[in-house]
């Protein structure tokens, strides 16, 4: 990501030692965080102005196209390779030799051991894994094709994955720089990002009126959604939707989750919106919310696919599946109260 204030970063920095401070089991993924942390804060990848007008970008939505959708994102693929080599670098250098196991099914950067890490650096190095084969792979979220490439050379296909999208997000966060106003005003009712496409990695209650909006982790996107629907299936009926909470966090945190596609979605109440660098220390700080939520039989992947599944019925091909229109509806689904793990 380019260079922002020297404030915001140092924000970043305080929100990651106090989730280390409150929450032990969490001390080495924020530790983690605090060491890769500057190669994304440094990180700029030069990207072309994207060539949509407001017409064009109106039309898109309408459509419920992503704005990147169809468009040929230039990148320079030995840009990529160095963010990706100072990220394995950062990971290897962080001395991690293995995150807590229920982690492993929660947290994207949960493989990133050292030695894993350092597996992948040498690959880098050498020019062995190859990065413009690479890239496309990443962006379809082609997991199988991820998983051969990095499988032939000996690497943890996770944890390419994962340096891979990060090494993409400066220029994510430039496309969504630049679209962003574009979009301002113009309905986008969908759990999927309008500028990239990638499923909303958590939502947010802004403002006095606690207006839900959700957000993407890949590109730092904003923007509202109706209250009581599924952001995977469209389910509006509140009588088969549900929060999970415990009774200390209630007013700051929650999880829903839907009865229909055992989806689910981590809600913060957050009044401005996070700063998009700081979505990914949001989701690892809520994590506890995932273990809730995936012990209570909801999973994100698979009501994800299921999503996928069903837009390829209906449009031919794979892609996220409409989310019906509607008005935003109180009350809020049915509560339960929980006992939270402890991380």
């Amino acid at each position: 990501m380019p260079t922002r204030s020297s404030d915001a970063h140092q924000q970043i920095a305080q929100r990651l030692r106090t989730i280390a401070r409150d929450s032990p089991g969490l001390k080495h993924a924020a530790h983690l965080y605090e060491a890769i942390l500057p190669v994304l804060r440094d990180a700029d990848l030069q990207i072309e102005a994207i060539a949509l007008t407001p017409a064009q970008v109106r039309g898109k939505m309408e459509k419920g196209q992503p704005l990147l959708d169809g468009l040929g994102l230039e990148l320079d693929s030995k840009s990529v390779r160095e963010i990706m080599r100072k990220l394995a670098r950062a990971v290897e250098n962080a001395g991690q030799n293995g995150m807590p196991s229920r982690l492993r099914l929660l947290w994207p950067w949960a493989s990133a051991d050292a030695r894993s890490a350092r597996r992948v650096r040498k690959a880098l190095e050498r020019e062995v894994l190859d990065i413009s084969a690479l890239l496309p792979q990443v962006a379809a979220r082609d997991h199988g094709g991820i998983e051969e490439a990095a499988g032939s050379l000996g690497l943890d296909p996770d944890l390419v994955t994962v340096l891979a999208q990060n090494a993409l997000k400066p220029a994510l966060y430039s496309v969504r720089g630049q679209l962003a106003h574009l979009a301002q005003g113009i309905p986008w009712e969908r759990g999927d990002c309008y500028v990239c496409g990638a499923v909303a990695t958590l939502a947010e209650l802004q403002e006095n009126d606690q207006i839900k909006h959700l957000r993407c982790g890949s590109c730092g996107a904003d923007w509202r959604f109706p209250r009581l629907t599924c952001i995977y299936c469209g389910n509006e009926d509140h009588q088969t939707q549900r929060c999970l909470f415990s009774e200390q966090e209630r007013e700051r945190m929650r999880v829903e989750v839907c009865d229909l596609c055992h989806g689910y979605i981590k809600v913060i109440s957050a009044y401005s919106p996070t700063l998009p660098e700081m979505l990914a220390i949001e989701d690892l700080a809520t994590l506890h919310l995932d273990y809730i939520a995936q012990a209570n039989g909801c999973s994100r992947t698979q009501a994800i696919r299921k999503k996928k599944s069903s837009n390829s019925r209906m449009h031919g091909k794979a892609e996220t599946a409409a989310v019906a229109h509607c008005a935003v509806h109180d009350p809020l689904p049915p509560v339960r109260k929980v006992v939270m793990p402890d991380f």
